[in-house]
């Protein structure tokens, strides 16, 4: 029997890239506040997909595999999808939110709009246009590889028990495909009872799920070009693990901080300057590149 989870739940590569600029930007640069509030979202984010995560893993493994953060490309444009279910009834699509306060589905113009107790509004895209659209392009997908015999389905999760969720209509679009926290069960047992009998094969389930792990496609995030920051704007060196002044000081295999005056022998040190290096700018580093980098003296 094939593990439950076929692709794990990693922190997305954006998150972990964008967390290495804050820490290497110079301070008072511009793109600061930009940035931390991205970091917040992804953070924010990310929590709400590790809770979804939490929750499927309690499905029977017997009937489900799951793939997390799946990207598929379709004549040259991108599909990104959050969580995946495969099934020999039915796939179904999740697409995990971690938005808070008290949240409004307009159909009317197809928004999310969040009233904030300052009494401000935000408008996010209504989560529902963004996975039928999703469910198109998966099915175009998988009748491009030959598969093309279970209905796709999707589900719209909202992390936290306490997000309000309203709407200004008598009656809301697709209702039944929105949920919050653990009612994301009660969700997939009525799919179960609404898609009941199987379509294909166990094999030919397993060749399904073989099939998107092998056309996973990571996405490449250029985080400076994004945010227009230009090299001599990154700060370089070993950054102190305890007052995070940037940079240590190399002495003969230890590192001395000059503002708070730590001594340090471990290696932990420096391996989180050489994850910034890979985050900003290439998954490999040259000795040169290195002591560069590190401010290591030749």
């Amino acid at each position: 029997m094939i593990s439950l989870i076929l692709k794990e739940l990693a922190p997305p590569q954006r998150l972990l890239k964008t967390q290495a600029l804050k820490r290497r930007l110079i301070p008072g640069h511009v793109k600061h506040p930009e940035i931390e509030n991205s970091l917040a979202r992804r953070k924010a984010g990310y929590w709400g997909e590790r809770i979804l995560s939490q929750y499927l893993k309690q499905l029977p493994h017997d009937k489900y595999h799951i793939i997390h953060d799946l990207h598929l490309e379709l004549n040259g444009f991108r599909l990104q999808i959050d969580h995946l279910l495969l099934s020999q009834n039915f796939i179904l699509l999740i697409e995990s939110k971690n938005i808070q306060g008290t949240l409004f589905f307009d159909d009317k113009f197809n928004q999310l709009i969040r009233h904030n107790d300052d009494g401000t509004e935000e408008v996010f895209e209504d989560p529902r246009v963004q996975a039928r659209w999703h469910r198109v392009l998966l099915e175009k997908w998988l009748n491009q590889k030959g598969f093309h015999m279970l209905p796709i389905d999707f589900l719209i999760f909202f992390a936290s028990n306490k997000t309000i969720l309203k709407t200004h209509s008598s009656t809301i679009r697709d209702a039944q495909k929105i949920c919050k926290a653990r009612d994301i069960f009660n969700k997939i047992y009525s799919l179960e009872r609404q898609y009941n009998g199987k379509k294909i094969r166990y094999e030919s389930l397993i060749d399904i799920g073989k099939l998107l792990l092998n056309q996973h496609v990571p996405e490449i995030i250029d985080i400076l070009k994004e945010y227009g920051i230009v090299e001599k704007d990154i700060l370089l060196g070993v950054r102190c693990p305890y007052c995070s002044y940037i940079p240590m000081w190399y002495e003969k295999g230890k590192w001395r901080c000059p503002s708070c005056h730590t001594l340090t022998f471990s290696h932990e040190t420096f391996r989180e300057a050489i994850h910034d290096y890979c985050c900003l700018y290439k998954p490999t580093i040259t000795n040169s590149k290195f002591r560069h980098f590190l401010f290591v003296p030749i």
